[in-house]
């Protein structure tokens, strides 16, 4: 699917803009036996956009008014050992160019939906998932990212445990999955076996080892991935901590022929602090990861939110480091979200390095019982072999307004800038778009026994 370091990074950039609005709705809410909880919401907005472009001797500029619709579909249900989570969302959005007349349409759709079926009593488990996101290659940046391209993919998987003793349980389990969209986005396939020994060691700790193998053909480029890591895990009193160590070896058929073999030293280390009203956690991860073989990884945590494009690449291995920090209360009437990242990524197959970093910050404030305030920054940016010297990169900033109208209904005035500033052979943007927005939400819970 996408690349480690990616599902973190991503999942914590987009926290940032949107945990404080859509995050309590369908997971705010304590899951009983059996629990379904729906929340959704539909938007009609209309707006004007404003982009420059930087042609070097000249610069182009265009003014678009628009107008368009957008929603997002959320749940999660549960009965006994069966449960689902998805979470959807997308737009649809009409421009037309005050200069020549010209009309456009921008769609785009992101979402997840992961099936878990496991029964204490039973040792056999099942899952199936679906996840259509927006995808890029190696490329850079661009400024609207419904340009980006759309990928869908699908995964399954079963596992079988065993318990050799009362606080050990061994389990070996088989993923598949396989993705579809254009061109090279169709097509990619990959198999994932591993086994898995586990024992809790107190209340509080657990260790476990785990050992599987990975198949995946991307395009015509058969890659095998052996991985083995021993891991450690402990929850304190204030929050919890996590290590672990391993070996991973990929070897990959290349389209000319050839075999490229490489191996690496892997591992994580994790720390969370947590209190009722905050949470502030430093993560380490260095991984061999590669996208095709990514298909079949089983997910470990649903993740409901997605950035605007994951990035799809071969056989890497990446060093990252992530430090994120979520206030909610800050004082009487703020929220606070930050976010910094980066990381050392290395090609296995080309040598090629790249450093990539991204930071973000959300503020909140609820200014009254029926209006809210909300300020959003955020920047990317890459850099090659040389780290200091940033090659492509983008900032985004937002603020929103919103007034409560009715229960489940709600006035937005958004305006957003993005800059966009490139040292290769693209050009830098500029753009700016004021939204007037309608949203009409619902949330529903249901507790059955």
């Amino acid at each position: 699917m996408y690349s480690r370091a990616d599902k973190v990074s991503g999942f914590k950039v987009t926290v940032l803009a949107g945990f404080w609005v859509f995050g309590a709705n369908a997971y705010g809410q304590g899951i009983a036996d059996n629990l379904t909880s729906v929340s959704g919401s539909a938007s009609v907005f209309t707006g004007v956009n404003h982009t420059r472009t930087d042609l070097g001797s000249q610069t182009e500029s265009t003014t678009e008014p628009s107008a368009g619709i957008s929603g997002n579909l959320g749940g999660n249900f549960q009965s006994g050992s069966k449960s689902l989570q998805l979470r959807y969302g997308g737009s649809l959005e009409t421009r037309r160019d005050t200069f020549d007349g010209g009309q456009t349409d921008r769609s785009s759709v992101t979402g997840a939906a992961q099936f878990n079926h496991a029964d204490p009593a039973s040792r056999f488990d099942f899952n199936a998932g679906h996840t259509v996101s927006s995808v890029r290659n190696n490329t850079g940046f661009v400024i609207e990212p419904s340009s980006y391209d759309t990928r869908n993919t699908i995964s399954a998987g079963a596992g079988l445990r065993f318990y050799p003793g009362d606080l050990t349980t061994l389990r070996f389990s088989g993923q598949a999955g396989r993705s579809f969209g254009s061109g090279d986005l169709n097509g990619s396939e990959s198999v994932t076996s591993s086994a898995q020994l586990s024992r809790r060691l107190t209340e509080r700790s657990s260790a476990s080892l785990v050992a599987s193998r990975s198949w995946s053909d991307d395009n015509g480029v058969d890659n095998t991935i052996d991985s083995a890591q021993v891991s450690y895990s402990r929850s304190l009193a204030s929050g919890s901590f996590s290590a672990g160590v391993g070996v991973s070896r990929s070897e990959t058929d290349l389209l000319n022929g050839s075999t490229s073999e490489n191996t690496a030293e892997t591992g994580f280390l994790n720390r969370t602090w947590a209190t009722p009203d905050w949470q502030t956690t430093i993560g380490y991860d260095r991984s061999l990861s590669d996208s095709a073989t990514d298909l079949s990884l089983e997910t470990t945590e649903f993740v409901d939110f997605f950035p605007d494009s994951i990035r799809v690449r071969g056989v890497v291995v990446s060093d990252t480091l992530t430090v994120t920090h979520n206030n909610a209360r800050v004082c009487d009437i703020c929220s606070l979200g930050l976010v910094a990242q980066g990381a050392v990524v290395e090609s296995q197959i080309t040598g090629a390095t790249s450093h990539e970093y991204q930071s973000g910050i959300n503020l909140g404030l609820q200014l009254t019982s029926l209006q809210s305030l909300s300020f959003d920054y955020s920047w990317q940016g890459d850099a090659g072999e040389n780290s200091g010297t940033i090659i492509d990169q983008i900032h985004r900033l937002g603020t929103r307004w919103t007034r409560k109208l009715a229960e489940n209904t709600s006035f937005s005035v958004d305006f957003s800038q993005s800059y966009l500033r490139t040292k290769s052979a693209r050009n830098d943007q500029d753009q700016f778009a004021l939204r007037l927005i309608l949203t009409r939400g619902f949330s529903l819970t249901g507790n059955y026994r």
